[in-house]
This record gives structure tokens, C-alpha cells and sequence, in this order.
């Protein structure tokens, strides 16, 4: 009876043992095959950069395209109407109009109390027409900025050194839809180079429109 079980029982191991042969087996190939497929998916999916022929002549570089009109490297010339956005959204047609870039007799007339510009300085006058074209209303001194970019490269408002000038265009009221208002904008300017500096107007939060300095 002892000798038949340990039969029995040895006839189950070796049947385990070739099962667990045969799994394993199989196991291994499902692993080698798959490890195969992800190496071929991998390689397959690399970029191969081509080597250009030999003989292959170069390629013409592209010609470097001009700066679109209204930057600092192309500014506008004066008399340019450019419509300023607020948010997106057409606001102002502003036109600066021909410019004095020496109006200090022009200022001194103007008020007995402006100071004289610094030295290496002068006042810069530019005329300005704006037409509100937004949706209720607007006001120039409000909505929009101008700068003056000199030669070398330096950024000088109106706000720097307060001057009354002469009509100037942040006297406007508020304007209404279609309403067009000119005024005059003054600034104080490096004197070195003044004629190739730059005008420039903007919204509040917009980017710069450059325009020539006469």
C-alpha cells in the first residue's frame, strides 16, 4: 500500500515538473517576443536625419525679412494714422503730425516759469490728432502714452520735467464715439542726434507705434 502511493505520488511530481517546464518555456517566449516588438517599436520611431548628397548644392539662406513699418528699427513717417486698441479692442486713430524737434523758444513763450531744458537737452513738440472710435467714451490723457526714443536708445516721457506747453493735448475732455480732438504733445529730448530718434504711442498696456522724429 506504501510502495503503490509513493508511485502515485511520484507520477503527480513528475507530471508537475513537466508542466511547470512547458510554462515555463512558454513564459519565455512571450517574453522574448514582446521584449523584441518594444526594441522594433522604439528603433522604428527615432528620427533619422539624412546626410545630404555629396554633390548636393547648399541651400540659398532665406532672405531676412524687412521690419514691418511702425517698429524702431522702420518707424512710420509722420502723418501716419494707426489705430490703438485698449484690451484688444480699436480705441484711438492717432495721427502725429510734423514735429518742432527745437521748441524751447516755443515753450519760453509759452510760460515765463518753465524751465529751461538741461543741458544736452531740449523740448521736443509734436502735434497729435486722435479720434475716439471705442464704444462709450474716452480721454486721451488717459488712454494712451507717448514716449520719445532717442538716438541712443533712452525712453523719455512727458512726465519727466512738467512745462506748460502750448495747446496741449492733455487739456482734452472726454471724447465721444466719432469725436477727433488735436493737441500738442511735449517732451524734454537728449539734443544729440534728435533727428533720428523716435515718436511713439501707445495704450496704456498696448505695445509701442513708432513714428519718425520729423
Amino acid at each position: 500500500m506504501l510502495q503503490k502511493r509513493a508511485r502515485t505520488t511520484a507520477i503527480a511530481g513528475l507530471v508537475i515538473s513537466v508542466v511547470a517546464i512547458i510554462l515555463s518555456v512558454i513564459m519565455a517566449v512571450v517574453y522574448i517576443a514582446g521584449f523584441a516588438a518594444a526594441v522594433a517599436d522604439s528603433v522604428s520611431t527615432k528620427p533619422v536625419a539624412e546626410a545630404p548628397a555629396a554633390d548636393a548644392p547648399a541651400a540659398d539662406a532665406p532672405a531676412a525679412d524687412s521690419a514691418a513699418v511702425g517698429t524702431w528699427e522702420n518707424p512710420a513717417p509722420l502723418g501716419t494714422t494707426v489705430v490703438v486698441k485698449n484690451a484688444g479692442v480699436p480705441a484711438w486713430e492717432v495721427t502725429l503730425n510734423a514735429s518742432t524737434l527745437d521748441a524751447n523758444a516755443a515753450m519760453a513763450a509759452e510760460n515765463q516759469f518753465n524751465d529751461a531744458p538741461a543741458a544736452g537737452s531740449q523740448w521736443a513738440m509734436v502735434p497729435v490728432t486722435v479720434k475716439y472710435v471705442g464704444t462709450e467714451t474716452g480721454n486721451p490723457a488717459f488712454d494712451l502714452t507717448f514716449s520719445f526714443v532717442s538716438a541712443a536708445g533712452t525712453t523719455h516721457q512727458v512726465f519727466d520735467h512738467i512745462a506748460m506747453g502750448p495747446n496741449e493735448l492733455s487739456a482734452t475732455n472726454d471724447l465721444y464715439p466719432g469725436a477727433t480732438a488735436t493737441g500738442n504733445v511735449v517732451i524734454e529730448v537728449p539734443s544729440a542726434d534728435v533727428a533720428i530718434g523716435t515718436w511713439t504711442v501707445k495704450s496704456v498696456f498696448g505695445e509701442d507705434f513708432f513714428y519718425a522724429a520729423q
